[in-house]
């Protein structure tokens, strides 16, 4: 994977947010947090408007999609999610959807899941990939 460009955000800096050109196209990216007391992590997918509130991506956004990367006690990965489908995950905005600010990801290694997070996890593996 070749990356041409990293331009850093300043809204979600906190989850060291940018853009970055990886083989001639944009993606926005991300670094998920682990949270103590819960399984997974979470990431913000948020911008603010020029309003000045915060609103969730939406699915014309220019870039590709998003990649989130995830560490956690010796694990290391990757989810890359296309725009089309954070539309149809409800992530980005769309007619059918209003989108989320923020949402959690499940890699392989977690476990202990309740049933609504083991279905989050089988629909989010199809985009991770697991780096030693």
């Amino acid at each position: 994977m070749t990356v041409a460009a990293v331009v850093p955000e300043e809204q979600n800096s906190d989850y060291e947010s940018g853009c970055a050109k990886l083989e001639g196209t944009w993606w926005r990216v991300r670094t998920a947090r682990i949270t103590p007391t819960k399984p997974g992590a979470f990431v913000a997918v948020w911008e603010r408007t020029p309003e000045g509130s915060t609103a969730p991506f939406s699915g014309d956004d220019t870039c590709a999609g998003l990649l989130v990367f995830v560490s956690d006690e010796g694990f290391f990965g990757l989810f890359k999610f296309p725009t089309a489908d954070l539309i149809k995950l409800g992530i980005y905005s769309s007619q059918r959807s209003t989108g989320k600010r923020g949402f959690r990801l499940y890699p392989p290694w977690s476990t202990s899941l309740n049933p609504q997070a083991t279905r989050t996890q089988r629909k989010q593996t199809p985009f991770f990939e697991q780096f030693r």
